[in-house]
């Protein structure tokens, strides 16, 4: 229930900003507007920022996973999209507030990361991460399903992960342990010795709770409390006016 409300009241806000500015967007998709060129979709400071940044721009090749044809970020729906509007934008660092929610100064943030993670009969199980910056691991999410699921053998396979986890208190369906991709990411920032932060919508309050159901499961009280729920609203309302604004008419994010 919450993603479909989501996906159609993100997909309205995008259709009103595109509209307003003249962008020209595909809106057949019943759940999602594509923009057809990739720059509308973003901040102009933040796309400005982005091509300057070699790392960044490569970012943007990403393909989107159901849609032929176009990059991930041209979808009114994409995370990744909204991660880099606000963390490539150039003020960034300098609004204290942000800094003040987030614990520290977002400088230098790397996306797409893909860390190894200690794994039975293989050199290193590589999960990619949304973005890393200063010591910190950030998953984020916006539309998307849920965590995804993944088989109990599988799991099992990572060499910590019963030294990490109260297994036994885990959620199971079907033979398959829920929220794979939190219990993964968690594994690596412990490996890694980062802390990790989700950010998400506060119009997602299931994500929130399945994540936090797992962070529950941590057997150390430290790994524990590295672990913390960011709202992107709460982001927005610590930004400069411009890119609130533009958060708020592009995502609804108000």
């Amino acid at each position: 229930m919450y993603t479909n409300e989501l996906k159609q009241s993100i997909r309205q806000s995008s259709l009103e900003y595109a509209r307003e500015h003249g962008f020209d967007v595909d809106s057949s998709p019943k759940s999602a507007v594509i923009f057809k060129n990739l720059s509308d979709t973003f901040h102009p400071a933040s796309f400005d920022a982005i091509k300057k940044n070699i790392d960044w721009f490569a970012r943007l090749d990403k393909h989107h996973q159901n849609i032929s044809n176009i990059k991930e970020m041209q979808s009114s729906n994409s995370s990744d999209a909204l991660l880099m509007n606000i963390f490539c934008h150039p003020k960034l660092a300098t609004w204290e507030g942000v800094a003040d929610i987030l614990g520290f100064y977002p400088l230098k943030p790397t996306f797409g990361e893909k860390p190894k993670i200690y794994k039975e009969g293989t050199d290193g199980d590589m999960t990619e991460i949304d973005m890393s910056l200063c010591d910190t691991f950030v998953e984020a999410k916006l539309t998307e399903e849920d965590f995804t699921d993944k088989d109990i053998s599988e799991v099992l396979k990572y060499k910590n992960f019963k030294m990490h986890f109260h297994v036994d208190y885990l959620p199971i369906h079907n033979n398959r342990y829920q929220n794979y991709q939190v219990i993964r990411n968690l594994l690596a920032a412990i490996q890694h010795k980062k802390r990790h932060i989700l950010l998400c919508d506060e119009r997602r309050p299931d994500l929130a709770r399945c994540y936090m159901e797992t962070v529950c499961c941590l057997k150390d009280p430290h790994n524990r409390k590295n672990c913390r729920v960011i709202f992107w609203q709460e982001i927005k309302r610590a930004c400069g006016d411009d890119l609130g604004s533009f958060l708020c008419s592009r995502y609804g994010i108000c």
